[in-house]
């Protein structure tokens, strides 16, 4: 059975109706609450060996942000996971969903688009970004049913939204990602 392995912070942590996400592959969840995109850079090696996944889903940089780790930092380090990725094993297929425009984060959004949008041009050929605030960002405002009193974590009816949206995006993606290897 093929596996794809969660990776990141809380955001992926709680995303606990992933089980039969995508027919045919066992989905593991390795994310963990509160860790930044250097615990990835120092860990992420570790974890894959010990699970050996087919693709990997990567959410992380919201929490940087809130530490107040350098924008160049944070891109670095998300362009270092990828590497990691693939140089364990270049079969291996790499997403990155984009850091979430929550209302904690209200007076950093223009820095999380630019982030995005930096991560999301650094990605090599054949990975890829889903765009998460398509989901949980409306009319330029996030709504509010999607994210619980935090205004950071999300909604067990958001992670169902989530998983509605990303569910054909992965699954076309790693699909011709197998066509293509």
């Amino acid at each position: 059975m093929k596996t794809i392995l969660l990776v990141g912070s809380s955001i992926f942590e709680q995303w606990s109706n992933m089980k039969d996400f995508a027919p045919g592959y066992t989905v593991k969840n390795r994310a963990i609450g509160r860790t930044m995109t250097s615990y990835w850079m120092e860990h992420l090696a570790d974890v894959l060996t010990a699970e050996s996944p087919d693709t990997v889903l990567l959410y992380c940089g919201s929490n940087d942000i809130n530490n107040g780790i350098l924008e160049e930092d944070i891109i670095a380090n998300v362009s270092q996971c990828c590497k990691i990725v693939h140089s364990l094993s270049p079969a291996i297929v790499f997403a990155y969903f984009s850091i979430i425009k929550a209302p904690q984060k209200s007076g950093k959004w223009e820095l999380i688009d630019r982030l995005n949008s930096a991560i999301r041009t650094g990605l090599p050929v054949g990975n890829l970004y889903v765009e998460t605030n398509d989901v949980f960002f409306s009319d330029r405002l996030p709504v509010d049913r999607f994210f619980v009193e935090d205004g950071l974590h999300l909604t067990s009816e958001a992670y169902d939204t989530l998983s509605t949206y990303a569910r054909p995006l992965i699954s076309d993606w790693m699909r011709a990602s197998n066509t293509s290897s």
